[in-house]
Formats: structure tokens, C-alpha cells, sequence
């Protein structure tokens, strides 16, 4: 028993050092070799006491175990942000899926010369994944994007380099060579979601279809700007923000249709990279994964475990996520306040009803806002007065909806005849969530903006709940008795 505490906290103890690395070195800037050193260092720890006393006490191992992964984090992220400049050639390959914005299409541009460049052209642009293509037009490096209200600056630099991206090319002229160059898995399931939202938009209206494509395979890329803010105001941007919570109900529809581990694993993972691989959708993909694996070795399962091993796994991957990618930092926050605050808050909840879920609902809603509110405030400043009823509304009836609205597409390549009673029941969730949305975004104390806050506010705060969770954990509150 003592073997296995000792096992897990130097799982714990690693990942910390590891994580730690990443973080001093995504503000300063570290040389690799004193990375390197700084390993080395970690290893003569253990050594030594490994020779002079011929065992190594657990404090010892811990110590030498968080040096030797600080440097190893030094080391990760000094890689990652290695990168020797060079001028994109103008001809390359489209690597993602394009975009479709308010005025411009968007894609990614791999160059001949191994350089990536954002690239915004014409709305109406035919351009594919795995089109090779000839960019025309002005090439310029992103710069920090002030904020003309006074708030805080964005670092679009940085947010870009995390992608290994440098140079963005606006209004792009753009001639299509050839197709077809592309990964081919990619290409294909690329090509079934195109056919799928599509075929969305033959059995719904605008903006129906835009709202249930987005819920399920296209993100909020599918829904049109003055819609996406009545969400944002509400407080209910993250239901067409693909993440866990959408993946989950996923997860659980191919469990009950292929009624196989081996399918269900191979429809998720499938499922993330016709999504475009977003963290989100990755950190959520690795969790549900270990769900399943530890289900099918039998062991049980341990939701703080499992997120360590998603953030160690995607920061392992790409270090400059931690720091300059806000939705894997709201998303790892969010399943926090999922897995430690929830349990507390629904303690003091008992006078909610449980019926159609409202006591569960209200409480995970409360957690995720209590965790995700610090960093949303620092970042953007804007604060959601009617987020907790719009939640409340919503999200009960987001299932339904993603499972009603995905029988409906499905049974329309057939006939849409047969598909008119779920395009009925669809259309009539989607009106709800649409409805609630639009009258409580649109109250004129729907959202405030605050002033800018110092990020040691913010700090501290953090650690308020970090205490609080701790000291709630074995507590019952009267009421709930």
C-alpha cells in the first residue's frame, strides 16, 4: 500500500516539475543547456544519495524527481520553440479544414519550404483540404492586438506560434493547382462532415441548422456572428464550443450503437480528427479513453488522474499550449470545477429538486463558472449576469437535442419524409435553446465588462478555491443532513 502512495506521488511529483518547466520558460527565456544541467543536477541527486546510503528515502526521490523534470520541462519547451526564420514560398498545401468567417475564408498554408502561414482569402473561396495552392499578397508577422477599450492586450504572436505558425497573409488571392495531397483518412472524413452539415442544411432553416451542425461536428465556426454574441452575453458560448461535455454524449451514443469497446475507441478518435484535433475536443478525447481503458482492465476509475495524464500527454505534445492557448486553459479549469467543486456545491443545494436532473445541473453549472469566472475576467473582462439560469435552461435539454438532431440527418439521406418526425422534435429543442439564448443575451444587464485585473489577483484567487475545495472535501453542511 505504502509502494503504491509512493508510485502515485512521484507520478504526481514529476508531472508537477514537468508542467513547472513549461511554465517559468513560456516568460523567460532558459538556454537548453542549462536544461540540461539542470537534469543532470536531478540525476547526481539520486545517485548520490543512492550510493552513500545504499537506498533513497522518499523525500530525496521526490526532490530529485521534481529537478530532473524542471529541466526536462526547460528542455521540452526550448525544442518546441526552437524555429529558424524563413520566408514562405507563395506555393504550398492546404493542411486543415478552410474556415468560413464573417467576410473571409481561413486556412493554413504549409509552404514548399516547410513554413505555415495563416491565410485569409474570399468567403466564397473553393479551396480544400489537401488543395495545393498559389498565395498571392502581402506576408506579415502577428504583433501583440491591442484592446481599444482599455482592457488587456492579446499576444497573437504567440497564440500563433503554438501552432508553429509566424507569418499571417490577409486578403489573399489564391489559384488552385491541383487536389488530392492531403492525408487521405483526413481527406475522407473531411469530406463526411462537409456531407453531413450539409445535409443538416436540407432538412432545417437558419439558423437551426448552423446551431445543431456547431452542437455537433462543426463547433461555433457554423453559427453566424450576432448569434455567437447573444451566446457569449448569456454565458452559454461553451455548448458550441466543442468539448468534453459534447464528446461525453458522443461517446456514449457509439457505446450504445456499435456495443464495442474497439469501435467506440476508433469512433472517437476517428470523431477528433474530423473536428480539426482541437485541444478541447483532445483533452476530452484522452479522458473518455481512459475511461474506457480502465473500465476494460477492470481498475477503478480516477477523474483527477485521468485529466493529469490528458494535460501531461498534450503539454508533452505541445508544451506552448499551457500558457497561450485560452481554451485548453478554460477547458482544464472547467473539468476541475467538474471533478472537486461540484461534489461541494451540491452538498449545500438539497432544496433544489433532482427532477429532469435540475439539482445536478445547477451544481455543475455553479462549478465550472466558480473555476473558469477568474481567468474569463482577466482575459476578457466581460461577466455573464444571467449565465446560471441560462444554464440551467440549456443544458438539460442539450442531449436530446445533439441525439434527436443526428437521427434526423442520418434517416434524411434516405428520405426526409421518414426524417420529418425528429426534424420536428429537432427543430423544436433547437427553437428552445435558441429562444432562451436570445432573450436573456439580449437583456440590457445581461453582461457587464470589468476593469483589467492584475494576474496575481487572479493567482490569488485560484488559491482561495484550491483552500476552499480542500477544506470542503470532508465537510456536510447542516442542510444537506
Amino acid at each position: 500500500m505504502m509502494g503504491r502512495e509512493i508510485n502515485t506521488n512521484s507520478v504526481f511529483v514529476f508531472i508537477f516539475g514537468f508542467i513547472s518547466g513549461i511554465l517559468v520558460s513560456s516568460f523567460l527565456f532558459i538556454p537548453p543547456i542549462l536544461g540540461v544541467l539542470i537534469i543532470f543536477l536531478g540525476l547526481v541527486i539520486f545517485l548520490v544519495e543512492k550510493v552513500w546510503k545504499q537506498k533513497v528515502i522518499k523525500e530525496v526521490l521526490f526532490l530529485s524527481l521534481a529537478v530532473l523534470s524542471f529541466g526536462l520541462g526547460i528542455l521540452r519547451y526550448s525544442i518546441k520553440d526552437f524555429h529558424e526564420s524563413l520566408t514562405p514560398s507563395s506555393i504550398g498545401v492546404v493542411i486543415n479544414e478552410p474556415e468560413q468567417r464573417e467576410n473571409t475564408t481561413r486556412f493554413i498554408l504549409l509552404a514548399d519550404n516547410g513554413e505555415k502561414v495563416l491565410v485569409n482569402t474570399d468567403l466564397y473561396s473553393p479551396v480544400q483540404y489537401g488543395d495545393k495552392v498559389e498565395v498571392g499578397g502581402k506576408l506579415q508577422e502577428p504583433g501583440i492586438i491591442d484592446n481599444e477599450d482599455g482592457g488587456r492586450s492579446f499576444d497573437y504572436a504567440s497564440y500563433l506560434s503554438k501552432d508553429d505558425i509566424y507569418y499571417t497573409l490577409n486578403f489573399a488571392k489564391v489559384e488552385i493547382f491541383s487536389s488530392g495531397h492531403g492525408n487521405i483518412i483526413k481527406r475522407a472524413l473531411f469530406k463526411i462532415k462537409r456531407s453531413f452539415v450539409q445535409q443538416i442544411k436540407e432538412i432545417l432553416t437558419e439558423p437551426y441548422a448552423g446551431l445543431l451542425s456547431g452542437l455537433i461536428v462543426s463547433g461555433k465556426e457554423a453559427m453566424p456572428k450576432d448569434m455567437l454574441e447573444e451566446f457569449r452575453r448569456a454565458g452559454v458560448i461553451h455548448i458550441v464550443v466543442l468539448s468534453g461535455f459534447n464528446l461525453t454524449v458522443i461517446a456514449a451514443f457509439m457505446k450504445i450503437i456499435f456495443r464495442s469497446v474497439r469501435f467506440s475507441v476508433v469512433g472517437i478518435i476517428l470523431f477528433v480528427i474530423m473536428t480539426g484535433a482541437q485541444a478541447t475536443v483532445v483533452r476530452a478525447a484522452i479522458m473518455v479513453l481512459t475511461v474506457i481503458l480502465a473500465k476494460r482492465l477492470g481498475r477503478n476509475f480516477s477523474a483527477p488522474r485521468a485529466l493529469l495524464v490528458a494535460a501531461f500527454l498534450m503539454l508533452l505534445h505541445n508544451p506552448k499550449i499551457l500558457v497561450f492557448d485560452p481554451s485548453f486553459q478554460l477547458s482544464f479549469l472547467a473539468t476541475c470545477g467538474l471533478i472537486f467543486v461540484t461534489p461541494i456545491v451540491e452538498k449545500y443545494l438539497s432544496r433544489v429538486p433532482e427532477k429532469w436532473g435540475l439539482r445536478t445541473t445547477t451544481a455543475t453549472t455553479l462549478a465550472t463558472q466558480m473555476t473558469v469566472l477568474p481567468l474569463l475576467i482577466y482575459s476578457i473582462g466581460d461577466f455573464s449576469l444571467v449565465s446560471l439560469p441560462a444554464n440551467i435552461l440549456i443544458l438539460f435539454v442539450i442531449p436530446a437535442t445533439m441525439l434527436v438532431g443526428f437521427i434526423a440527418a442520418v434517416i434524411a439521406y434516405v428520405s426526409t419524409i421518414l426524417a420529418l418526425p425528429f426534424t420536428y422534435m429537432a427543430y423544436l429543442l433547437l427553437a428552445w435553446i435558441l429562444g432562451v439564448s436570445h432573450y436573456l443575451g439580449n437583456l440590457s444587464f445581461a453582461s457587464i465588462a470589468l476593469p483589467p485585473v492584475s494576474w496575481w489577483l487572479v493567482v490569488l484567487v485560484y488559491f482561495a478555491i484550491i483552500i476552499f475545495v480542500r477544506r470542503s472535501q470532508n465537510f456536510v453542511p447542516r442542510s444537506a443532513n
